[in-house]
């Protein structure tokens, strides 16, 4: 078969092209032959980063006790727990926490929760002060005011003790008084001595704690009004002034021990005044 030149022209393209696209095929099908990207490799990556972000989360909530979860009581007895308070003198407030089926483990804090023992959370305004491994506490609160005082039942993991949800938790409030007041006392009507006139609400002093002061042997009255069933209590002197609402309770004795003495409401154990003899 004769080809002319036009026609060897036009094979040669042609060969050129068909060698082109018998390489192009020959690419793809050695790129076919390495191995692809896994899914396994893909996934390890993502779990790996899902891991760090679920270990820190997992980090925050181990460590962040005010937001630990309850742990309901399945067994027998069910703790209970009582706060009471006590004004210091020197300054802050005494927390006595009273409880019945409960038995505190410091020595095993942060480890498996047992039936019936633990520790304590305290909180002050909502905010979580420190844990308590003891009945009995000192809470330093410097500046004058109302504090909301807290007190959690905690299993030694930190969890929340509670019953249908409820929190084995214990409230109080504590009215941090001012600088104490040294008022003069009035003068009894017959003028033979002094007379004092309180009125509690809660088993606190409505005017907030105050100083009276007297001279020794003076006889001093007490007048106490109160909005509960309760007792005052003068220390020193020993004596005790039962009083209810309506029925105020009233006491005349002679102030002949000389110091500074705390009168205080029985049952609720709140400071009232603070009487001065000499």
């Amino acid at each position: 078969m004769r080809i002319t030149r036009r026609g060897a022209t036009y094979l040669i393209g042609l060969l050129a092209i068909l060698g082109l696209l018998t390489t192009a095929c020959g690419n793809d099908d050695d790129s076919a032959s390495y191995p692809p990207t896994t899914e396994s490799t893909v996934d390890h990556s993502e779990d790996t980063a899902m891991e760090g972000a679920d270990d820190g989360h997992d980090h925050a909530h181990d460590h962040d006790h005010d937001h630990a979860t309850l742990m309901e009581v399945d067994y027998e007895p069910v703790p209970t727990i009582e706060l009471r308070t006590h004004l210091d003198p020197m300054s802050g407030v005494n927390l006595e926490v009273i409880t019945t089926g409960f038995t505190l483990a410091p020595e095993r804090a942060s480890t498996d929760p047992v039936d019936g023992e633990g520790h304590f959370h305290i909180y002050v305004d909502g905010v979580k002060l420190r844990r308590l491994y003891a009945h009995w506490a000192h809470v330093d609160l410097k500046e004058p005011g109302d504090y909301e005082i807290r007190v959690e039942m905690s299993a030694n993991n930190h969890a929340v003790l509670a019953v249908n949800g409820v929190k084995l938790d214990a409230t109080a409030v504590v009215t941090i008084p001012g600088a104490a007041k040294d008022p003069e006392p009035m003068e009894m009507n017959d003028g033979a001595g002094t007379a004092i006139e309180l009125e509690v609400a809660g088993g606190k002093p409505v005017d907030g704690v105050q100083r009276f002061r007297v001279d020794a042997g003076d006889d001093v009255s007490i007048v106490v009004n109160g909005d509960t069933t309760d007792e005052l209590h003068i220390h020193g002197y020993d004596l005790v002034v039962p009083f209810a609402p309506g029925q105020p309770g009233t006491i005349t004795f002679e102030a002949n021990i000389p110091g500074i003495f705390e009168v205080e409401t029985h049952h609720h154990s709140d400071l009232v005044m603070e009487l001065q003899v000499g």
